[in-house]
């Protein structure tokens, strides 16, 4: 049986301002950033095969909702990280979270169902935990400014504070 080592959730949660960080890649500025409006295009083909339930309506009710909980997670901006090609390999843990997700919406579903869709929400990122493990960020969406077309005759352009300062040096 192996004991010690590092685990993933062990120990105090880094400080990205930290020196430690820094060196180990996980300062705020090398997180991957995830825009928060999230994904905004079409989600991928659904990687799995069909689910067999007890007969074929069922089956097809069932094929209806993970298309639903499918499409609702590529809205989210953790898609934009799964669709990237470096974390590409994500996308199938993505659709067996969707599959779990179902099955655990289900009355037949246990403990361990609950369980492993836990596992599945911190692989993909799902969670707080999750992004931090996968060095990922959700950052605000930035706004183009508009673009001024000319300048304005009655603005007054006065030296900004920085440049002041560094006049005083």
């Amino acid at each position: 049986m192996v004991s010690g080592g590092a685990r993933a959730r062990s120990g105090p949660s880094y400080d990205p301002n930290s020196e430690r960080s820094e060196r180990l890649g996980r300062s705020s500025g090398g997180l991957y950033p995830l825009d928060s409006n999230g994904y905004r295009y079409k989600a991928p083909h659904f990687p799995l095969g069909p689910y067999d339930a007890e007969d074929e309506a069922r089956s097809e009710l069932w094929h209806e909702r993970e298309m639903e909980v499918w499409r609702g997670l590529w809205r989210l901006p953790q898609a934009i990280a799964w669709h990237d090609p470096c974390y590409a390999y994500l996308q199938n843990t993505v659709a067996l979270y969707t599959r779990q997700f179902v099955i655990c919406e289900s009355s037949c579903s246990s403990a361990s169902d609950r369980a492993t869709l836990a596992r599945y929400a911190d692989t993909i990122g799902l969670t707080p935990q999750g992004l931090k493990l996968n060095g990922w960020q959700i950052v605000p969406h930035e706004s183009k400014p508009k673009a001024r077309k000319g300048k304005t005759k009655n603005v007054i352009s006065f030296p900004s504070s920085r440049d002041r300062f560094a006049e005083m040096e």
